[in-house]
């Protein structure tokens, strides 16, 4: 409870006290992002790991009207191809009888079925058909009318597994690895270093690619022409097609090499890229063409295309305008025009990128986007969708240096091609009769009504699901849920990876609140609203926000005894205590914010990116971490083990004497006050001063150099364990210069267009009192 009244004797607007406002400490946000957030409620409940599926809430309503009474999302973000360190999928080989699945709703046999007639049927926990035991996998039944052989199964005593698939599940043979890498070559992608860093990245990572000796690669380079490479003979060959308007492969049976048989081709040809190009003149690129190209060279086997551009596309197919204007060019009085006009540029300018995606998922092909662009626009809005319909990712790396971001972008592209991830997949969500899949969310092309089509996942990828109920009542005390992946593992295997939770049902609106993940809801809220907003106006997206919190504030008040409702409090309940400090951060995130600094396309790469992230990351990319480093709360020798307790996102956390650390799920800054002291510039980073220095240019010493230096490192290095990649990038930004990603962090303060937290608690109490009596 949130007392808002005023003080005694007091006059004015109630405000809350500073110290009682709701925020997250250190040890909740360290338990957020640890893999087992969710314990068994018994010793011997069969769980599906949370970090495959979290659900918003860990309860079923039993009615549509007591999920509308509850004013909740519920749903789940689902990650299947999650790696827990602490919990490895079983694999099941069901052998030459196939796997076991319900004859009527096809799902797979899991944990929560019931085994009846002594261990000859058993029934299916989400449609109720009694299905036959197969003759060689029958077991006899124990006391407790369990099977004898359940804890020797994986398949009925956990709530992941992975099952071998039979022929029938395979279209053709498994295809392998094949990884097509177009680079631009223009002046803009040689000037900036993108072409160096990544031909030298991509020979370091070549022998981790995933597939052994299976593995397929084939290079493009591309500015106003087309260059491909025949690796086939001796040594690599470069056959230029300067006619773009008409794309047509020259030796096609040469372009896709087996990396294994090549490997020296390859890497000769990697090493040389940077000196072919370096005299490049060329300020134009045809993008277009060149995905025309990569799709006709693997169109027949399917893979991924890796894509790197600079350029806004403006020769030959696909020619993209500057939607954008100039960054000066005067913008719409009209604060509605203005969010009219913003939210356009959220949508895709031309139908080619779309289309093109659907032909490469019907293929196979999925395609991975690195904007590494100047400071002009390069329309992701529409170029991302290459990603969107291909389960693929976009990178965004504006006013791209190889100096400053070099080391950034090799180390997130390695961890891209080395990860684990599955080929030719497809994905089904299967819900307990009476409930349905009413809404999907993520990257992803449905065929039919409800098979997610995914050409290439891996095990950052996550997708939401959005559940109704498809009759008015739930007759049954429990329901399930599960989510089934059929996939090619990058050996050659063809997996069928099951998830699959069981959720009591209940019609007490207090059990939802008390089984409701704050984190999780917010997530699936923020995908909600990004369809919204896409559809519509920035501010419709962020109204959508704002009126689930109020509703679900409004609806928990409504519950409580009338003795607490005649106080001036704010009653939230314990699960959803940081509802409305995580919505109104998502309000103020550069995805809805109308804030003239947000640019087109960093808008857009942020719907994509949250589009596709789990729970943890995205809760960090609206709700930042901030760390103070000096003065250290703790003992600087030894480096610390666990990190100190985390500020409030307020400016009036920051000393002018001060240093902090802000994480934000993208990267790490670290803040320095204009008044920071020489000993710790000194020990930090070798400087005496910040006057004249550009901070961009700073450099944290080795770890080895102070223990002062150790220390920053040590809190870095913690900041960045939980990430999937497990490392971010620090930047370095001083207080008068680079300040907009601070002030952007700073949540809890006031902006020119949203209010502070203390005033949106306010907000929410008097919408709270007018709805309930």
């Amino acid at each position: 409870m949130l007392n808002i009244s005023n003080p005694p004797g007091q006059g004015g607007q109630p405000t809350p006290d500073p110290e009682q406002m709701p925020r997250p400490t250190g040890a909740e946000l360290a338990e957020s992002m640890r893999w087992d957030v969710r314990e068994p409620a018994e010793p011997d409940e069969p769980t599906c790991h949370p970090k495959f599926v979290r659900m918003t809430v860990s309860a079923m309503p039993n009615t549509t009207a007591t999920k509308t009474k509850a004013a909740l999302p519920i749903g789940a973000i689902i990650q299947p191809l999650a790696q827990p360190p602490e919990c490895p999928v079983p694999i099941v080989n069901f052998g030459g009888s196939g796997v076991v699945r319900c004859r009527r709703c096809r799902t797979y046999v899991n944990a929560f079925v019931k085994f009846i007639d002594g261990g000859r049927r058993w029934r299916c926990n989400v449609c109720g058909l009694a299905n036959d035991v197969p003759a060689d996998y029958f077991c006899e039944l124990d006391g407790d009318g369990r099977r004898r052989d359940r804890n020797e199964r994986p398949e009925l005593h956990l709530g992941t597994c992975e099952f071998v698939a039979a022929a029938e599940y395979m279209v053709r043979p498994p295809q392998p690895p094949v990884f097509l890498f177009v680079l631009e070559a223009s002046y803009t992608a040689v000037a900036s270093g993108l072409l160096r860093c990544v031909a030298a990245t991509l020979a370091h990572t070549i022998d981790r690619l995933p597939g052994g000796e299976r593995t397929q690669i084939g290079i493009i380079t591309y500015d106003t022409t087309l260059h491909f490479y025949s690796l086939s003979g001796s040594t690599p060959q470069m056959i230029v097609v300067p006619e773009v308007d008409e794309t047509f492969l020259p030796l096609p049976d040469e372009l896709l090499v087996n990396l294994h048989e090549r490997r020296d081709n390859i890497v000769s040809l990697l090493e040389k890229l940077p000196a072919m190009f370096a005299g490049s003149q060329a300020t134009e690129v045809a993008l277009g063409p060149a995905l025309k190209a990569a799709y006709a060279m693997a169109q027949h086997m399917g893979g991924k295309i890796v894509l790197f551009n600079s350029t806004r596309s403006t020769v030959g197919d696909a020619k993209l305008k500057n939607r954008e204007g100039a960054p000066n060019q005067a913008k719409p009085r009209d604060a509605a025009t203005a969010d009219k006009t913003t939210a356009s540029l959220l949508q895709p300018d031309c139908d080619f990128y779309k289309n093109l995606a659907v032909d490469c998922s019907k293929q196979q092909i999925c395609i991975d986007l690195w904007a590494c662009g100047g400071n002009g626009y390069m329309d992701l809005a529409t170029v991302g969708q290459l990603c969107k319909h291909t389960t693929g990712s976009v990178y965004h790396y504006p006013e791209f240096s190889d100096v400053t971001m070099g080391e950034r972008l090799s180390r997130e592209l390695q961890h891209n091609l080395t990860r684990e991830q599955g080929w030719e997949a497809v994905m089904r969500v299967r819900v307990s009769r009476g409930l349905r899949i009413s809404a999907f969310h993520g990257h992803f092309f449905i065929r039919g009504t409800d098979l997610l089509a995914l050409p290439n996942i891996d095990e950052d990828k996550t997708f939401a699901v959005e559940i109704a109920h498809e009759e008015n009542a739930l007759n049954a005390s429990t329901c399930c849920m599960q989510a089934a992946l059929l996939y090619t593992t990058s050996s050659g295997e063809r997996r069928i990876r099951v998830h699959t939770i069981q959720l009591p049902v209940t019609s007490g609106l207090n059990a939802l609140y008390d089984a409701a993940d704050v984190d999780a809801c917010i997530n699936l809220q923020a995908r909600i609203a990004m369809d919204t907003a896409m559809n519509s106006t920035l501010i419709a997206g962020a109204e959508k926000v704002q009126n689930a919190c109020l509703e679900a504030l409004r609806a928990y008040r409504s519950l409580c005894p009338n003795h607490a409702k005649q106080t001036q409090t704010l009653l939230l309940p314990q699960s959803l205590k940081l509802l409305p400090l995580y919505s109104l951060a998502l309000m103020k995130s550069a995805i809805f914010s109308s804030a003239a600094d947000v640019r087109p396309d960093e808008r857009s790469y942020l719907m994509y990116f949250y589009a596709t992230t789990s729970v943890t990351l995205g809760t960090a990319l609206v709700h930042p971490r901030l760390i103070q480093v000096h003065p250290p709360l703790q003992p600087i020798a030894p480096p610390p083990t666990e990190l100190p307790e985390v500020r409030p996102l307020t400016a009036n956390c920051l000393a002018l004497d001060g240093a902090y650390l802000i994480e934000q799920g993208l990267e790490i800054v670290l803040w320095l006050g204009r008044a920071t002291p020489t000993e710790f510039l000194q020990q930090a980073f070798g400087w005496p001063s910040l006057e004249g220095v550009d901070a961009s240019a700073l450099r944290l010493l080795p770890p080895t150099s102070s223990p002062l230096a150790a220390h920053v490192h040590a809190l870095c290095d913690l900041l960045r364990a939980p990430r999937p990649a497990g490392w971010l990038a620090l930047r370095v930004v001083k207080q008068g210069e680079g300040d907009g990603v601070v002030q952007r962090a700073l949540v809890e303060d006031q902006t020119r267009q949203m209010m502070a937290y203390s005033e949106f608690l306010h907000h929410c109490h008097r919408f709270v009192l007018s709805r309930v009596a």
